[in-house]
């Protein structure tokens, strides 16, 4: 009897489109980063205490990193050694028995909290040895300091934790330790009417707000350099970074002024339970927390990008 699994692929044709447009070969001294993520947030807090998931469980379930395969001598540059099969069984990785990962009452992780979360930036595995060893050699110098100042192994104890968090810890370095860049990434929460309705324009021609924003894209970074990213709450925008010649806050600026007409013309504001203005257009300069995979599923439903016919 075949044991159920997390559902983690939604599409290997839309998984291979973003492998073959999107993620650049990593240098040999660069990896990639896929987190397996459970956000509990998606649920009400009766549906939380019905599952037993609280927030004392971990929402990070499982990392898979990508590098270059084996290589010898000069032969890292040989085409076999990064393709989009080995990336593939990578990522199946993931998908893993549901009984690896429960709520506090033993149930499966319900599939509307769970994502795949892409870091499109390799990172410097040179600058992650370096940062890990540097932590390791301040925890060594500040347990030493200790011990000879009279402290015991007791008033150690938080020191020591480093070592059972090592794992963890170049787990997060591999999130920020920065290689190439070749994305700068835009995170835009919109309400539902950004996606599917339209306005008139100052010609009373009929143009949808999602034109709108190709619009803004395509006349500051040119088409076919940036790629939009479908989310549950709205898009990612990855634009090349070599197409980038003005300050990329003004796009920030120009989308939100799209989400403004929109309210002038009588959409519904985009507002959280408290009142607060949900819409957010963001430069995700840090890389963290990286974005919806395509191809994956995010809290149950595809991840998909929304612009391929611009790269054919």
């Amino acid at each position: 009897m075949l044991k159920e699994v997390y559902d983690v692929i939604a599409s290997v044709e839309e998984l291979k489109w973003f492998f073959d447009h999107v993620i650049q070969k990593p240098q040999v001294n660069e990896s990639y980063t896929a987190v397996f993520v459970s956000r509990h947030k998606k649920l009400t807090k009766e549906e939380q205490e019905d599952i037993g998931l609280t927030r004392k469980e971990a929402e990070f379930l499982a990392v898979e990193t990508f590098r270059l395969g084996h290589f010898k001598d000069a032969l890292y540059q040989n085409e076999n050694n990064w393709t989009f099969e080995k990336f593939l069984k990578h990522l199946r990785r993931l998908e893993v028995n549901k009984e690896a990962y429960t709520t506090g009452k033993g149930l499966p992780l319900p599939a509307k909290t769970l994502a795949t979360i892409f870091y499109v930036n390799p990172c410097d595995n040179l600058k992650v040895c370096r940062e890990f060893f540097n932590q390791y050699l301040d925890v060594n110098q500040a347990i030493s300091k200790a011990m000879l100042g009279g402290k015991t192994t007791v008033d150690n104890l938080q020191s020591y934790q480093w070592f059972d968090n090592a794992e963890s810890n170049l787990k997060h370095l591999r999130a920020n330790q920065k290689g190439t860049r070749y994305w700068l990434d835009f995170d835009v929460d919109v309400p539902k009417w950004f996606k599917t309705n339209s306005y008139k324009d100052h010609n009373e021609k009929t143009v949808t707000y999602f034109e709108a924003l190709k619009d803004q894209l395509t006349s500051r970074f040119g088409k076919g350099n940036y790629v939009v990213v479908d989310t549950s709450g709205g898009y990612h925008i990855l634009v090349k970074t070599t197409s980038i010649k003005e300050d990329p806050h003004k796009l920030c600026l120009a989308v939100k002024l799209i989400y403004q007409l929109g309210i002038m013309a009588g959409e519904e504001e985009y507002l959280d339970e408290k009142g607060n203005c949900k819409f957010e257009c963001i430069v995700n300069d840090s890389q963290i927390p990286g974005l919806p995979l395509p191809g994956t599923y995010q809290y149950g439903r595809p991840v998909t990008v929304l612009n391929k016919e611009d790269f054919e």
